[in-house]
């Protein structure tokens, strides 16, 4: 998944680090005890005015060769060490510029507010380059003096602990900045499901979801995991309602309409599931092939419309010289009597290794030769259906009966 901290603005971070820049810079004004040496402010005011104009080179030269003087103060040693980190961060080489927050910080010569603010800017700049750990110790100490921290400071939490695998905290975290938030990022959303689907929380997970579908409605993606969750919790009507929405709503794909299928067949609605498949095979975006067409067969005989499945057994019979299809298209005919039909599907030459299916196909045409009158192709078919013993019995059976009958008619 893509994670917040992915997502934060550069510009922001840089406007953050600009206002600790001059926080530092004349915090003589509001804490008489912070004093930058004089020559050490008029090097900075020029070094500010030319990363403003983009020469930030020219200003990590000077920061470099006024880091080296000797004797500095703590206190401007932190200033010039987070002018540095604003000024990498402005080049995007975010590393480099935590690196210098982080020894501004370790000096604890900066005032308190600028602390704070430093010690988030620290943290977000060391969760954006994978230090995840690292960044929630700065983190900690930002929330630990913040009366007022905001959602954006929540989901920042969050992302770590979201990279630290620690699920429970990321949730903490995800809930508290979407309460906080008027107009939460859907990718705030995002995280606080993966929170949840990583601990099984998936009551949870379905309520998320449907606030999400909810704002929006049209990404078919959370639809289609909110019937998942459902089919997690065994709530297998929930799941259906889901998918029948969503494609009503034309959110479902090939494969998802698959599975709407598959649904109703699994909540016995073969008569829909048949519906749908034939529907969608006609506008093309269901393929037509074997294993659909047998789908579509399938749920009309479990539909009980047997009508309705005889036509698609001789388009698969017809395409694709299926022996199967063919037998069942027999069974068919013979429950409905229909002799005729029977021996028409039924008597051809076959090319079959399947001993068991030629076997069935026998016994069923050597049925409608009888009730035909056609007495020695019932014999010949009876008789070829002894090769298996899942027909042997049955055959032997109407052997004895066509035996019997011969006899009566002699006499």
């Amino acid at each position: 998944m893509t994670t917040y901290i992915q997502k934060i603005s550069v510009k922001s971070t840089l406007i953050i680090i600009l206002i600790v820049f001059y926080s530092s810079l004349f915090a003589e004004e509001k804490k008489k005890n912070y004093k930058l040496d004089p020559n050490v402010h008029a090097e900075l005011i020029g070094i500010h005015n030319q990363i403003d104009e983009g020469q930030n080179g020219k200003a990590l030269k000077k920061l470099k060769k006024l880091i080296s003087l000797n004797n500095l103060k703590a206190y401007d040693s932190a200033v010039i060490y987070q002018t540095i980190g604003y000024a990498k961060s402005n080049i995007g080489e975010f590393e480099e510029a935590t690196k210098n927050f982080i020894k501004a910080l370790s000096l604890d010569a900066l005032p308190i507010d600028v602390t704070h603010e430093l010690n988030y800017s620290a943290a977000q700049l060391l969760i954006h380059i994978d230090k995840s750990k690292e960044g929630l110790e700065y983190l900690s100490k930002w929330f630990t003096t913040e009366t007022k921290a905001t959602g954006d400071a929540h989901i920042l939490a969050a992302t770590a602990y979201y990279n630290i695998k620690d699920y429970k905290q990321l949730i903490t975290h995800a809930e508290k900045a979407l309460v906080q938030s008027s107009k939460p990022q859907l990718s705030w959303y995002e995280l606080l499901l993966a929170g949840y689907y990583e601990i099984n929380e998936y009551q949870k997970s379905a309520t998320l979801l449907e606030t999400i579908i909810i704002k929006y409605p049209k990404k078919s993606n959370y639809w289609l995991q909110l019937a998942e969750i459902y089919q997690r919790l065994e709530q297998g009507k929930k799941a259906l309602a889901i998918y029948e929405l969503a494609y009503a709503k034309g959110l479902l794909k090939r494969d998802d309409i698959n599975r709407l299928i598959s649904n109703y067949l699994y909540l016995e609605m073969p008569y829909k599931a048949a519906v749908l498949l034939e529907k969608e095979m006609a506008v093309g975006d269901i393929k037509p092939d074997i294993r659909m067409l047998k789908l579509l067969a399938d749920s009309w005989m479990l539909a009980q419309e047997k009508k309705k499945a005889e036509p698609v057994f001789k388009e698969i019979i017809n395409k694709f010289k299926d022996n199967n299809s063919r037998l069942r298209l027999g069974q068919l005919y013979i429950e409905a009597e229909e002799w005729q039909q029977v021996i028409e599907v039924l008597d051809i030459e076959f090319k079959s290794k399947d001993k068991i299916l030629l076997s069935k196909i026998n016994l069923l045409l050597g049925i409608a030769q009888y009730h035909s009158k056609n007495m020695d192709k019932a014999t010949r078919a009876f008789t070829d259906a002894l090769s298996d013993k899942s027909t042997k019995e049955q055959a032997i059976w109407w052997l004895e009966h066509l035996k019997n009958e011969t006899i009566k008619q002699e006499s």
